[in-house]
């Protein structure tokens, strides 16, 4: 009896660490894979700082952070092209933190062509390293803090891939 008791705990123990997250980010844009970039695949990214302050529910939150742009982290992840402007203004990013928020913004606004908004995936906030598992998406000029999400673990690119 103490052996099945200690299996059936084994058994309801097992899936929680196989749903654990991994460090770093997964970047999906249907029809390609999923691609996980790592912590230490972002690491060698080129980086970017931003001084910021945004409205939130307890006040204004200042801070620099640091970390490569969110751009730069859809080519690395290879989902999408420089040369093909036309589909970046049809096409949005959605960034799903662990808690399941979600935030949307549009290609254009970080495409170099267009907007060249400097969005950024934190790496560091006021010169401290954040935790792999807590990576941030920064929006730069927001008056509201909305779209700078958290523990960031899942980017989505949706919309269509190829103008007709």
């Amino acid at each position: 009896m103490v052996a099945f008791a200690l299996l059936i705990a084994a058994a309801a123990v097992a899936p929680l660490h196989a749903a654990e997250p991994q460090t770093g980010v997964v970047v999906v844009a249907p029809p390609h894979a999923p691609v996980e970039l790592s912590a230490s695949d972002l690491a060698q990214l080129p980086t970017t700082r931003v001084n910021t302050a945004f409205l939130t529910e307890h006040g204004t939150h200042s801070a620099a952070f640091e970390g490569p742009l969110l751009w730069t982290v859809l080519e690395k992840a290879g989902v999408v092209d420089p040369a093909k402007h036309r589909e970046q203004v049809s096409q949005t990013i959605v960034i799903v933190g662990r808690d399941g928020y979600r935030a949307v913004l549009a290609l254009g606004e970080i495409a170099p062509e267009f907007e060249d908004k400097q969005v950024i995936l934190a790496e560091r906030m006021d010169g401290k390293p954040l935790d792999a598992d807590h990576l941030r998406v920064v929006v730069p000029l927001d008056k509201r803090g909305g779209r700078s999400v958290r523990d960031v673990t899942r980017i989505e690119l949706t919309g269509p891939s190829d103008p007709q």
